[in-house]
Formats: structure tokens, C-alpha cells, sequence
């Protein structure tokens, strides 16, 4: 069996984070394997306390990873600090990581802070080790540094962000009201779509789709062949959410 390595904060609520990322990867028939960068205290709604781990051990849970049943893949969400993301590249590179997904998580849907204002230039560093990366369309914007109104923005925007880390960039449409994605790699851009999926929460679907991306690329999928399957995973954990009082979707994806 082939194990993929997830790298990410503690979500509470069972929604988001790790328990979203082995839900789906063992969902895929792969073995996961964690290192949490950050514990939570959170609801489906709220973010109400996020304690980033020492970044020490974060090195430690990477390497105990990679000391056995090595990792195919990598997927990396909230890192939190300056310090953490920079320890995890660091770390990466010594293991010789392969297969690297990247989901550079700034904040939660809620809106609070999941990543350090300052803390860009480790997670550049995390970006040029990648296979692939990928953002929302907030994400980019901040990223960017202007915004994406359309389309057209959406494949410049991943385009540009391809040129600059040298990573396949995958831009999710989610955030504009679609249900296709933009996928830059060096030879091109593609749209990646399937039928969109009534209702859902945008809780946790992009950790769900950047670990089942992982998962692809582990079981030798190639960077757009996984990605289609990822987001047919997506649309099946939407269909098979159970509707909360609270308006949240819970579930695990199923292929």
C-alpha cells in the first residue's frame, strides 16, 4: 500500500484539516500518514482558537514519516507560521519529498487568519518544491496582488503564478460561482470541469481535493489526470453530506 503524507492543522470539528485529509486519502485505498502544524478549537461556523505547534516538532513528525513506508505524496494545508512553513521546506527537501500538493491556506472560511501576514516567504519556499499548487481565487488575489474578476483573469492569474514558482497551478472557481477550474502547467492552460453539485459547504472541500490530488499523483496518476479525478471525488463527498441544523455538510468521499 502506498501512504500519503498530510500536513496540516487539527480542525475540531472533524470538518476541515486532518480529519478531512485521512478521511479522503483512506477513502482512496492509501495510507495516511499526519504531521499537524496546529491545533483548533473551532465549529462547522466558527474559528475560535488556533494554537500553532513548535516548529520543531513538525520536523520531527515529518521525518518519522519518512522512516518507513515513505510517503508518494505530500499534501500540505495550514502551516500557520513563518517558522512552520519554513521548517516543513526545509525538511522536505532533506527527505526528498516527492509529489507535492500544496493548498496555501490563508484563512478560514470564516474569515480569521490561518497563516502569518508575514509568514510568505516560507510558503514560496513550500511553492517551488511543489508539483502543484492550489489556490482559491482570494488566495491568488492576495498572493497577486490585484484581483480576478472573470474567466480570462482566472487563466492569466494562474499563468502568472505558474511563470513564478515553476509549479502546475491549479485556480479554483468556486469563489466566482463555478464549478471549472483552471489548471496552468508549463506546456498550457486547461480548463478541469465537472457538474456542479447542489447546495454543499465550502467547509473542508479544499482539503478534500488537494488530498485526493495527492492521493492521484501517489498512485502515479499524472498532474491533470489527478486532478479530474479529485474533483469528481469532491462532487460525490458534496452528494453524500448530510445536511446539519446548523446549514453544515459533513461526509466522506467515496470513488
Amino acid at each position: 500500500m502506498k501512504a500519503v503524507l498530510a500536513i496540516a492543522g487539527l480542525d475540531s470539528s472533524g470538518g476541515a484539516g486532518l480529519a478531512q485529509d485521512v478521511a479522503t486519502i483512506s477513502g482512496m485505498g492509501l495510507h495516511p500518514k499526519v504531521a499537524a502544524t496546529a491545533v483548533t478549537a473551532q465549529s462547522i461556523a466558527a474559528v475560535h482558537v488556533v494554537t500553532p505547534l513548535p516548529p520543531e516538532l513538525v520536523q520531527q513528525q515529518i521525518r518519522a514519516a519518512f522512516e518507513d513506508l515513505v510517503p508518494s505524496a505530500v499534501k500540505i494545508g495550514m502551516l500557520g507560521t513563518q517558522e512552520i512553513a519554513a521548517v516543513a521546506a526545509k525538511t522536505l527537501r532533506q527527505v526528498g519529498a516527492q509529489n507535492i500538493v500544496v493548498d496555501p491556506v490563508l484563512a478560514a472560511t470564516s474569515g480569521t487568519l490561518l497563516l502569518e501576514e508575514d509568514a510568505e516567504e516560507g510558503l514560496f519556499s513550500l511553492f517551488r518544491l511543489a508539483t502543484l499548487i492550489t489556490p482559491n481565487v482570494p488566495e491568488a488575489e492576495k498572493l497577486l496582488g490585484h484581483e480576478i474578476a472573470s474567466r480570462n483573469g482566472m487563466v492569466a492569474a494562474a499563468a502568472e503564478l505558474q511563470r513564478r514558482f515553476g509549479c502546475a497551478v491549479l485556480l479554483k472557481g468556486g469563489h466566482l460561482g463555478l464549478a471549472d477550474d483552471c489548471l496552468a502547467e508549463e506546456d498550457g492552460v486547461s480548463w478541469i470541469s465537472v457538474p456542479p453539485v447542489a447546495g454543499g459547504s465550502a467547509h473542508g472541500t479544499g482539503c478534500m481535493l488537494s488530498s485526493a490530488i495527492a492521493a492521484g499523483l501517489a498512485a502515479d496518476r499524472g498532474t491533470e489526470d489527478a486532478v479530474r479525478q479529485a474533483k469528481l471525488v469532491l462532487a460525490c463527498g458534496l452528494q453524500s453530506k448530510t445536511v446539519l441544523p446548523e446549514g453544515a455538510y459533513l461526509g466522506l468521499p467515496r470513488i
